[in-house]
C-alpha cells in the first residue's frame, strides 16, 4: 500500500500598515467590539445605545497627532490599535499668563507622550506573533516621534499582555481601582463642573466672536468707551473666514504686555495681534495643529523687560530665519526660528 500525502495549505501570514479614513466602517465593528469587552469588566464604563463608532473611528484617525494601526489577514482586517501624541509642556507660543498659569498647577516635568486610546483583536486571531506585530508597529512610530514615554492601560484580566508588555521594557507605573455607584434618575445632582463667571447680557458682533476677559481680574474686559472687547476670527484677502488645515477658524493671537500682564489695545481702541506666520508660498505656517505667529520683540526699561517699538510708535515682531530659499528654520518640535533682535537697555532717571 502506497503512502499519500495531503498538500497542507499554508497558513496567510499576518500583515500591518496605518488606517485612513476609508478604512473607519472596517474599523467600527471591531472598535465595537472593544468596547463591549471593555463594560463587561468595568462597571464603570457603560457605552452609549445606539452610539455612532464609524463616526467616532473616523474622528480618530482624522485627528491631529492621533494613528490608527491595523492587522490584515486574508485582507481582511482584524485587529487595531489607536494611539495619539501630545506634549505635555505648554507650546512655545501660548500667551505668558497661561504659560505661568500651567507652571503653578503642574509640579512635574514635562513629557512627550504617546498614549495608547486602545487594541483590540478578533478571539480567534489573538496569536502571540499577531499582538505582537501590531504592538511593535505602534512602538516604532511612537519612537520616530520622539516621544519620551509610552502609557497604557491594561484590564487587570489580561495577563498575557501585561507578560508581553514587561518583556517589551514597559513597568507597571499603577495599579487602579474603580467602584461603580447606581444614581437614581431622579436625583438632583451638584454640579462637578468648575466654575464659570457668568457672562454679562453683551450683543456679540458676531455669532463665533469671543468676549475677552482681563488675564489677572477675569472681568470683562473694555476699551476706553466702556465698550466690550471682543476676539474675531481672522479672515483672508477676500473676506472669508482663514480656516486651520482641521478645518477650525483661526483667531489672532493677542499682544501681551509683560509690565501690566494685560493686552494691549492701540490709540483706535483696537485689540494689538502677533501677526499671522506664512511660508515661501504664502501659506500659513501650522505646527502640531497650531498655527504660528510671529513673537513680539522686547526691551529692557529700568531692568524690566517691556514690549520694543520703532521710531513710529509701532510694536516691533521678530523676524524668522530662512534658508537661501526662503524656506522658515525650524527646530527639531517643528517650531519656526525667530531672529533676535538686539536688546535694547534703557534706564530712565
Amino acid at each position: 500500500m502506497t503512502a499519500t500525502t495531503i498538500p497542507i495549505a499554508p497558513i496567510a501570514p499576518y500583515s500591518h500598515r496605518l488606517a485612513t479614513a476609508e478604512d473607519a466602517k472596517a474599523i467600527a465593528p471591531l472598535w465595537q467590539a472593544f468596547a463591549a469587552e471593555r463594560e463587561s469588566i468595568d462597571p464603570s464604563m457603560l457605552v452609549k445605545p445606539n452610539f455612532d463608532f464609524e463616526k467616532y473611528v473616523t474622528s480618530q484617525i482624522e485627528k491631529p497627532l492621533s494613528f490608527c494601526w491595523l492587522l490584515e489577514h486574508s485582507d481582511s482586517i482584524i485587529g487595531c490599535l489607536f494611539i495619539y501624541y501630545y506634549d505635555e509642556a505648554p507650546p512655545a507660543n501660548l500667551p505668558e499668563y497661561l504659560i505661568q498659569q500651567h507652571n503653578i498647577n503642574n509640579p512635574f516635568q514635562t513629557r512627550r507622550v504617546g498614549s495608547v486610546l486602545g487594541m483590540y483583536v478578533q478571539p480567534e486571531d489573538r496569536k502571540s506573533e499577531a499582538i505582537q506585530m501590531l504592538a511593535k508597529a505602534a512602538i516604532a512610530h511612537a519612537k520616530t516621534m520622539k516621544v519620551s514615554d509610552i502609557d497604557l492601560l491594561i484590564a487587570a484580566d489580561q495577563t498575557g499582555m501585561q507578560a508581553m508588555l514587561q518583556r517589551a521594557g514597559f513597568t507597571k507605573a499603577a495599579v487602579q481601582y474603580t467602584r461603580h455607584y447606581d444614581i437614581p434618575t431622579d436625583a438632583e445632582l451638584p454640579s462637578l463642573h468648575p466654575p464659570h463667571p457668568e457672562l454679562p447680557d453683551v450683543e456679540l458682533p458676531t455669532p463665533i466672536a469671543i468676549p475677552l476677559r482681563h488675564p489677572q481680574t477675569n472681568e470683562l474686559l473694555r476699551n476706553s468707551q466702556e465698550e466690550p472687547v471682543f476676539l474675531i476670527p481672522l479672515v483672508d484677502d477676500k473676506g472669508e473666514l482663514l480656516k486651520s488645515s482641521s478645518g477650525q477658524n483661526v483667531y489672532p493671537e493677542l499682544l501681551l504686555d509683560p509690565a501690566t500682564n494685560s493686552w494691549v489695545i492701540d490709540a483706535e481702541d483696537k485689540l494689538v495681534a502677533c501677526p499671522i506666520l506664512r511660508d515661501e508660498n504664502g501659506q500659513v505656517v501650522e505646527n502640531q495643529g497650531l498655527v504660528q505667529f510671529s513673537r513680539p520683540a522686547y526691551q529692557i526699561v529700568d531692568g524690566k523687560p517691556a514690549l520694543m517699538r520703532d521710531e513710529t510708535g509701532n510694536y516691533v515682531f521678530c523676524d524668522v530665519e530662512r534658508d537661501k530659499q526662503g524656506k522658515i528654520l525650524k527646530t527639531p518640535d517643528g517650531f519656526p526660528i525667530f531672529k533676535q533682535p538686539q536688546i535694547q537697555i534703557r534706564t530712565y532717571a
